[in-house]
């Protein structure tokens, strides 16, 4: 029985998204063209593979099998391409990097700069996304290495078709506007403190939001959230003119700080970890090496 994998990797999808339109857009197809692949899937397996619920579609057994399949079968294509690969003496070729606009500065750039002196024949592409769809691009092959991040309130999801290396963890700071009083000590600020205050929060960052609001709740209330923005500089000036305080990253905040006040949350443990994603079997893969040793340096280099 022969499968075509690139079915199968529609079947992945649609086991992640669920519906046939998010699938098509997720991978860039029509719905009708995805309906088309999968029905043949269904022909080359020679039994049902979806049951249509309203909107949605189920899995069947079959399917679930032919998903977890898949995983295996992918990984050990990509691993036969990077020992292919492997076998070059050089380090050539294009790899893509896709990363949030913090790591971007704090990482990308630095190990972008290494890569491109220590292999003259390798070139880097870079774009920026947040990490959902940074991993989405992985999986569809739209990048090669992701830098992705997750806070300790809101673990993400493990994904069987990535594989995750820390880099990071940094603590997330108060932003105070210049006047607000710090604790007499010099240490951390419980964030019961500044129940009273204003809050300035991201827009579109939901998980940094989501964080914001838990820790807030577990520190006894609800916060006062009188502005938001997808902007980090306009978030710190408004922190920075005395119109609230917010909760951000260190590697966010601290280039961006000259006029406010950072301080570390007491009694909370709230982290950000920021790692760097490959497809499951690709590490070995030159280019993929070369770039991830590069974000291990700069991530040394930020860390110290």
């Amino acid at each position: 029985m022969f499968y075509e994998v690139r079915r199968l990797r529609l079947l992945r999808e649609l086991a992640t998204h669920g519906t046939i339109a998010a699938t098509a857009e997720a991978c860039s197809l029509t719905p009708s063209a995805v309906s088309q692949q999968l029905s043949l899937l269904e022909r080359e397996a020679g039994t049902p593979l979806l049951v249509r619920d309203g909107r949605r579609v189920v899995l069947t057994e079959a399917a679930r099998v032919l998903v977890a399949s898949t995983e295996r079968v992918l990984a050990e294509l990509e691993r036969a391409r990077a020992e292919v690969s492997a076998l070059s003496s050089s380090v050539r070729g294009t790899v893509r990097l896709s990363s949030f606009p913090s790591a971007a500065v704090a990482l990308a750039a630095p190990a972008i700069a290494a890569c491109r002196a220590a292999h003259p024949d390798l070139r880097v592409q870079l774009d920026e996304r947040e990490p959902e769809d940074s991993v989405r691009g992985l999986r569809q092959h739209a990048c090669d290495v992701a830098l992705v991040y997750e806070y300790n309130l809101l673990p993400r999801l493990p994904d069987e078709g990535v594989r995750l290396r820390q880099l990071l963890q940094e603590p997330l700071v108060a932003a105070l506007p210049p006047g607000h009083v710090l604790p007499a000590d010099g240490g951390p600020l419980a964030l019961a403190d500044l129940r009273q205050e204003p809050w300035i929060a991201p827009h579109s960052d939901n998980a940094l939001r989501a964080v914001l609001e838990r820790a807030c709740q577990q520190a006894g209330f609800e916060p006062r959230l009188d502005y938001t923005s997808d902007d980090y500089t306009v978030i710190m000036s408004l922190v920075e003119a005395g119109l609230g305080v917010s909760l951000v990253p260190r590697l966010v905040a601290e280039p961006l700080s000259t006029g406010v006040r950072l301080c570390e949350v007491a009694g909370l443990e709230l982290t950000r970890t920021i790692s760097m994603a490959v497809r499951a079997g690709a590490a070995r893969d030159p280019a993929v090496a070369a770039l991830t040793a590069a974000l291990r340096d700069a991530a040394d280099l930020t860390a110290q």
